[in-house]
């Protein structure tokens, strides 16, 4: 029998919650959002995989069939579906709803995430999804899909809640029931265990310690 081997997984880490003192309400305003809008914010590549198609037809179930009409939606991120995806919205004709911000640099997404409701990518594909831990960390409820690295981090309903891949109408439920009063105390709690998660097992401290703890097994 050949020799076994042990395999250390060892994550991407997550930047710290910028010290950066930003003013929602000022973000909000710079992004022509009032301040009884609810906003959802996703943050990627605008490629195919990303989900972000699904996204935008949400909106038209939350406006049409549950007739929430206060929310916009933040997109960052540029890519070759760009073009697609802004026809979609035409089509849809919620472009009052729904912003494309480009492509935004690193150090300006907490901006995004403290202005946000709601963090959500309906990926189709994904690795470990740094997007989402960053949104956790900056204390926003996220919505994702069960697919690739995710549910190393996301437990639905304790850190996150799961949609359904391609499925626009799942999307709008859950964003809903994110949004919904009733549930306030409930997503709070979940906010709050997310973050901690993020902290516990995230932070570059940590990540630098088991990186250092691999090596020496290999130097030994």
């Amino acid at each position: 029998m050949g020799a076994t081997c042990a395999i250390d997984v060892v994550p991407n880490g997550v930047n710290r919650v910028s010290s950066i003192k930003y003013q929602v309400s000022s973000i909000r305003k710079d992004l022509g959002i009032g301040k009884n809008n609810k906003v959802i914010v996703t943050a990627s590549r605008l490629v195919k995989k990303n989900g972000i198609g699904d996204l935008i037809k949400s909106f038209s179930i939350l406006n049409i069939k549950y007739s929430i009409l206060n929310i916009k939606l933040v997109i960052c991120g540029d890519g070759e579906e760009r073009n697609k995806l802004e026809n979609l919205v035409k089509k849809l004709k919620i472009e009052n709803e729904v912003k494309f911000k480009g492509f935004v640099e690193p150090n300006e997404l907490p901006k995004y995430y403290l202005a946000a409701d709601v963090f959500c990518r309906p990926s189709l594909t994904e690795g470990l999804g740094n997007s989402f831990l960053e949104a956790m960390a900056h204390g926003v409820p996220v919505i994702a899909t069960p697919v690739g690295g995710i549910p190393d981090f996301l437990e639905d309903g304790k850190t996150g809640w799961f949609c359904e891949v391609r499925n626009p109408e799942s999307i709008a439920e859950k964003i809903k029931y994110i949004l919904d009063d009733k549930n306030e105390d409930e997503v709070a709690q979940v906010v709050n265990s997310a973050k901690q998660m993020v902290l516990e097992k995230y932070n570059w401290g940590g990540i630098a310690e088991k990186m250092d703890n691999v090596f020496n097994k290999l130097i030994k």
